[in-house]
């Protein structure tokens, strides 16, 4: 009992120190919202679906690097994680430094189009940057169960964006204080994350580039990179388009209930991080992988379905408490959006099967979710609710075919 306990300890640490980093992730969105006025937090909460979405090279990374090093740890081939260090750790440098003066450089013209203040777009760069570093960063503590210090990144990053976020807006600097905040947060997050990764990057640095292995790391980064835009894209469209597709008091009640449906999605993030590195490792030694998805699914759809349903029923209550009495038609919205929040979160789980099992199909899924969401959005919403009623019909229609994607394959592996 005392070695599983033991063995368990890393596992059950991140998910303390998740639950710990959410509470600090959501108190920043909670206090924002009653510093800011309704449409002040409305461009916040677009900025940061802009980042989410273009920040997807990072979830990419994130996800692919946690499976690779898994794989390679589960195999003991050491010389082949070195090299994948050293190969990825050149590229997401280089392509992030890139990536985000590109951002910088065409701000104005994001900031234009999308009626946002210009300077935290350009923070959008400097945050992509560094969001890439801590998430090749967060793969290799993933992938090699590293989960302690896994955590102490995640936490790192969530109390010092609320601290110096609050103090930005406090001082008067409003959204551009608090995504200056988020930006710096994601800094201190990296320096937290390298100090455990030191002597993995030394031995690496002497690495055989020539690797037979490249090729294929190459080709899962990329279906990966399919597979998570789409949910990506599927989980914040929404948010980036409601400034321009609703008045600004809608779009105000939307982001709130967009805050709130945050507890639903992320709060059982770290059941992902788990359920990742632990299929990837059992595929890799032929051994089921189907116990651990069946776990996480119950534990998701106990602890977020809880959540969702106190929003359908008490969401008058539950809104003045949470985002504050300024956003009153939120209510109207909330029950809608926590069920396809809840939808997205389960949606997560089974991504992160799919992609420890190196199974892609789902990307196509997810990218024809995408396409039909885009056009219910322009062609059928006039006001929050409606907004929230086509993300949810899309976030179940989604779910659906990837529970029937999972069965067939699961057929397919017992015809074999």
């Amino acid at each position: 009992m005392i070695d599983r306990a033991r063995a368990h300890a890393g596992a059950l640490f991140l998910l303390v120190a998740s639950t710990v980093a959410n509470v600090l992730a959501y108190g920043y969105q909670v206090v924002q919202a009653r510093l800011l006025t309704p449409p002040e937090y409305a461009a916040l909460t677009a900025l940061f679906g802009i980042l989410i979405l273009e920040s997807v090279s990072s979830q990419v990374i994130q996800s692919a690097t946690a499976t690779l090093a898994a794989r390679y740890r589960a195999r003991e081939q050491e010389a082949a994680l070195h090299a994948f260090v050293r190969r990825w750790g050149l590229r997401v440098g280089g392509g992030g430094a890139v990536l985000g003066l590109v951002v910088v450089v065409a701000s104005p013209l994001l900031a234009a189009s999308l009626n946002l203040p210009a300077i935290s777009v350009a923070l959008l760069g400097l945050a992509l940057f560094l969001a890439l570093l801590f998430t090749f960063a967060l793969g290799l503590l993933q992938g090699l169960a590293r989960f302690v210090w896994m955590g102490t990144a995640l936490i790192a990053q969530a109390g010092s964006r609320l601290v110096i976020g609050v103090a930005l807006v406090v001082a008067g600097l409003g959204v551009d204080g608090a995504f200056t905040g988020a930006a710096a947060a994601v800094g201190v997050s990296v320096l937290v994350a390298a100090i455990p990764l030191a002597a993995l990057v030394r031995a690496a640095r002497g690495a055989d580039m020539r690797e037979e292995l490249g090729g294929a790391e190459t080709r899962f980064f990329v279906l990966a990179g399919v597979v998570l835009l789409a949910y990506a894209a599927l989980t914040n469209i929404d948010a980036v388009l409601a400034r321009s597709l609703l008045s600004a008091e809608e779009a105000g009640a939307y982001a709130g209930a967009i805050t709130l449906g945050k507890i639903v999605l992320f709060a059982p993030i770290a059941v992902g991080y788990l359920l990742l590195e632990r299929t990837a490792s059992a595929h890799a030694r032929g051994e089921e992988t189907e116990r651990i998805l069946y776990l996480a699914l119950g534990f998701v759809l106990l602890t977020s379905g809880a959540v969702a349903v106190a929003y359908l029923v008490a969401p008058s209550f539950i809104v003045p408490i949470v985002v504050g009495s300024q956003y009153p038609e939120t209510a109207d919205v909330v029950g809608i959006y926590g069920l396809a929040a809840l939808s997205n979160a389960l949606l997560n789980l089974w991504i992160a099967h799919f992609i420890g099992r190196g199974e892609m199909r789902i990307g196509l899924i997810l990218a024809l979710a995408v396409g039909a969401e885009l056009v219910l959005l322009f062609t059928t919403v006039g006001d929050a609710v409606q907004m929230a009623r086509v993300v949810l019909a899309v976030a179940l229609a989604t779910q659906t075919a990837s529970v029937a994607t999972f069965l067939l394959l699961r057929r397919g592996r017992t015809a074999a």
